[in-house]
């Protein structure tokens, strides 16, 4: 039986890793990124909440995937799942592939100022 491990690369097994940025427009912008090391698969979650500097509008969200890199090709299992997703329209969260790193993105909207706090954890093996 081979054990389970946390991943350090990526940031955090157990307790997660937390970032946090601001955002002024609609444009994504990279709050997280998770390396995914050759030959492992990857369960990446973030717990993700918002919130609009008048404090009028705010956002929770949970969103995890699985991926999964061969070769130096890291490719999407399934889907990306968002088993809570509480946003004010236009505010966006999404995972994208970037070579072999999965980056975790917020977006808000245009003329409007919102702090996002992230908090990832990653387990592989």
């Amino acid at each position: 039986m081979r054990a389970i491990k946390g991943l350090t690369s990526g940031g955090g097994a157990a307790g997660g890793v937390v970032t946090s940025v601001s955002t002024t427009d609609g444009t994504l912008t990279t709050i997280a990124t998770v390396a995914v090391p050759a030959s492992e698969v990857i369960l990446i979650k973030a717990d993700i909440v918002a919130i609009k500097d008048d404090v009028t509008e705010k956002a929770g969200i949970i969103v995890y995937a699985v991926y999964a890199n061969n070769a130096g090709t890291v490719t999407l299992q399934g889907g990306v799942k968002y088993p809570h997703r509480e946003v004010p329209t236009g505010w966006d969260v999404t995972f994208v592939i970037s070579g072999t790193n999965v980056l975790i993105r917020v977006a808000g909207n245009v003329a409007t100022n919102i702090d996002w706090k992230c908090n990832r954890v990653t387990l592989g093996v």
